[in-house]
């Protein structure tokens, strides 16, 4: 009943979303919040700093949380409410991505790297089997690289769990991993909070960081 994937006719604003288990709409899960803000970009429903543009739809309306857009009206739902995403929602999602993407971008800086030096990105868990690459780029959440760097490897921690729990090789390889990993403080790091704030617009304050973005 999570809402995970979403499209706005860019005209009438109708929306068009599936959910987890092709049920009635009953929420919204991650990579629903995530389609929603893109799409709400892409249709100029928000601006880059992420407030809800007034008079843009019948759909934007004032709520206890300032401005909001109905996603899924409570007839349609399996809920006792509109499902709706708000100012503040926007902002709390604002806040968490401006924080991965600066956290990413010190510690690629700490080595001496660039975004395009990078070949892989690996992305765990199960809120990255249904991620929308292009719109986690549109906000500014992922770099702007090729689609091809980007690997879903699902439940990563449980595999790896399984494979040392059965294999003594895997065990070793773990380890010797394990070895060879060092923690990097991010709050005592004085340029993140710099990254941080760059960061904290859609999908960055600097443009040129995203050319895929600028040119759509």
């Amino acid at each position: 009943g999570a809402i995970q994937k979403v499209k706005i006719n860019p005209e009438k604003f109708d929306v068009n979303y599936t959910t987890i288990g092709d049920v009635k709409p009953r929420g919204i899960c991650g990579s629903g919040y995530i389609d929603i803000i893109a799409e709400m970009l892409r249709t100029d429903l928000i601006d880059k700093s992420g407030k809800i543009k007034e008079n843009k739809s019948p759909r934007v309306r004032k709520g206890e949380a300032g401005r909001e857009f109905v996603i899924a009206f409570k007839e349609e739902s399996d809920s006792a409410s509109d499902i709706v995403i708000t100012d503040a929602d926007v902002e709390n999602i604002k806040r968490a991505k401006a924080a991965i993407y600066a956290a990413a971008a010190i510690l690629i800086k700490h080595m001496g790297f660039k975004f395009d030096d990078i070949k892989k990105i690996f992305i765990a868990g199960g809120f990255g089997n249904y991620i929308n690459i292009e719109n986690a780029i549109r906000l500014g959440l992922l770099p702007d690289l090729e689609k091809e760097k980007f690997i879903f490897v699902g439940n990563s921690s449980l595999a790896g769990a399984r494979s040392i729990l059965l294999s003594y090789e895997a065990m070793k390889k773990a380890n010797e991993i394990a070895s060879k990993i060092t923690c990097f403080e991010l709050s005592v790091e004085p340029k993140y909070m710099d990254e941080y704030m760059a960061a904290l617009f859609f999908p960055h304050t600097d443009l040129a960081k995203f050319p895929s973005v600028k040119v759509r």
